[in-house]
């Protein structure tokens, strides 16, 4: 559905300078899957998805949506693609059901028809009671769950999703992630971006991880996690501060997020490193501690960290 050979975007910069916000990014996305775009904020997820919608030129290289050349047409992106954009859109005086059911019918549906879809969408997120408020007394995460009902009532056949799930209760997160789902039931591809790798992780086919814009690794993730790591994830919290702790020495990549640290094992160090997490539970300095196999979050930080990659603390896992 969507096919990039060898895209590159520069921006030109004062005195010669330039910004590589693409470098040479190949990637597919086929009928009814879901392929996650992942990476920290500047890594250039939101640049490829202008370039294949038409609205940035690029710099060189090849980008085809249903077999019809963006890079050539680069108009026939946005007719080809329905898009939930990254930014919040303001309904001002707009219901939901209105906004919804207007894009709908410019999508050549039948107002009645849509309007009975949009309701729908919106019990199914679990925001059907809002479906005639005002757009000004709603919520950030209602007004993100009706951008996304815009983007997929009446859609093309692919559907891009920008950040879908920002300020997006948990509970109705996992309402959103199944309605995303239902879309590649009826065959449509879903180009998701995110910078939330954990969450997409249980999501998406397919991902593309991206840092300093390049594709640094691609595939399903179980295979990318099966290929690059055997090790094992510690996830430590406390109450108190935890940069003061030291990590034990055999422990492998680190990294500190959301008031917790996480770092990586090797299995045959499982035993020492309980030991290890039952003395500092003792002595106060940690009040719980999480033992997993290694997730794709921990392989896009060890990898970026090997590139010189930086704003680890992007990749949320909220």
């Amino acid at each position: 559905m969507i096919q990039i050979e060898n895209l590159t975007k520069i921006y030109p910069q004062k005195k010669g300078k330039e910004i590589i916000a693409n470098n040479n990014i190949t990637l597919s996305i086929k009928e009814g899957e879901i392929v996650g775009l992942l990476g920290h904020n500047g890594a250039g997820k939101t640049t490829l998805v202008n370039q294949i919608l038409g609205l940035t030129k690029s710099t060189k290289g090849e980008i085809s949506v249903l077999g019809k050349s963006i890079t050539q047409n680069p108009e026939q992106g946005r007719f080809l693609c329905s898009v939930q954009p990254q930014s919040q859109l303001p309904l001002r005086d707009l219901t939901p059901l209105r906004a919804v059911t207007i894009l709908g019918c410019l999508r050549g549906g039948r107002e009645n028809d849509v309007e009975q879809e949009a309701m729908r969408l919106f019990k199914n997120l679990d925001i059907d009671r809002w479906s005639k408020v005002g757009g000004q007394q709603l919520s950030g995460g209602v007004l993100r769950l009706t951008a996304f009902c815009m983007a997929v009532i009446n859609s093309k056949k692919v559907v891009i999703l920008d950040e879908p799930t920002n300020d997006v209760d948990p509970v109705r997160r996992r309402y959103l992630w199944r309605e995303i789902r239902k879309i590649t039931q009826t065959g449509k591809g879903v180009v998701l971006v995110t910078h939330n790798v954990l969450e997409a992780e249980k999501a998406v086919d397919r991902v593309a991880i991206l840092n300093e814009g390049k594709v640094i690794i691609q595939g399903r993730p179980a295979e990318i996690k099966s290929k690059h790591s055997n090790d094992l994830r510690v996830k430590i919290t406390s109450s108190n501060e935890l940069k003061s702790i030291d990590i034990p020495k055999w422990s492998l990549s680190a990294y500190d997020l959301d008031g917790s640290k996480t770092f990586s094992i090797k299995q045959e160090d499982v035993s020492k490193t309980i030991e290890w997490l039952r003395e500092e539970i003792s002595l106060g300095n940690i009040s719980d501690y999480f033992l997993s196999e290694t997730t794709l979050e921990d392989i896009y930080v060890k990898l970026t960290e090997k590139m010189g990659g930086r704003n680890h603390e992007s990749c949320t896992t909220n």
